[in-house]
């Protein structure tokens, strides 16, 4: 498995099979392998950049094997954080990793296809890293889930730098903030690898906004 099938993801049942084959080994394989910081990173400007107070829960949208949930864990270990991905192998890999003190990383996990329903769920925060690129998951979706948040809320998405224009993601905040939805987004560049991987360069643009209504 490479980046390349990753990125050749176009709906939720190739998402569903990829991450099948992938799961056991896809921290190995893919996380260290490729310098994968962008986890650590997310996980960063969330705790540098988002108010420590009334932020209880956070719900991580396409957590995978667990890697932003653990950094903000350890970072946040008050925090309440749900996971929710559409692969029930990778999260059977998340529900594996633990705290500082033992206890799990993950309050819930759920197998959840974003693209069909959300959740009835309301959290203080959102977090994800790597789930919005050019697949299945696109601006239409990425909106939508600005209902999983409770007003005032806070979202830390993570784009892929190269899909947030051509993928209609900064149109779509755009156009929730004239709506009245959302608060301006503040925006960071990033690294999404780390100088070892040789796909070091590769950019994502982390968008910070609160829900208003």
């Amino acid at each position: 498995m490479d980046l390349d099938e990753a990125y050749s993801v176009k709906t939720p049942e190739d998402s569903r099979r990829l991450y099948a084959q992938w799961a056991t080994t896809y921290n190995e394989t893919f996380i260290k392998a490729n310098d994968y910081v962008y986890p650590r990173t997310i996980a960063q400007k969330f705790d540098e950049l988002i108010p420590k107070s009334d932020i209880q829960t956070v719900v991580d949208i396409g957590c995978g094997t667990g890697a932003v949930g653990s950094y903000l864990a350890n970072l946040r270990p008050n925090l309440k954080i749900t996971g929710l991905d559409i692969s029930p192998e990778m999260l059977a890999e998340a529900a594996k990793i633990k705290r500082i003190d033992d206890s799990p990383v993950y309050n819930d996990l759920s197998e959840v296809d974003l693209t069909v329903e959300l959740p009835k769920k309301s959290f203080d925060a959102m977090i994800s890293a790597g789930t919005f690129t050019h697949g299945h998951l696109g601006a239409e979706t990425f909106i939508s889930l600005i209902a999983l948040v409770r007003a005032n809320g806070w979202l830390v998405i993570g784009i892929n730098s190269k899909h947030f224009s051509s993928q209609g993601f900064g149109v779509a905040l755009i156009n929730a903030h004239d709506q009245g939805r959302i608060t301006q987004a503040q925006f960071h560049n990033v690294q999404i690898y780390g100088p070892k991987s040789p796909h070091y360069g590769d950019l994502a643009t982390i968008a910070i906004f609160q829900r208003l209504k």
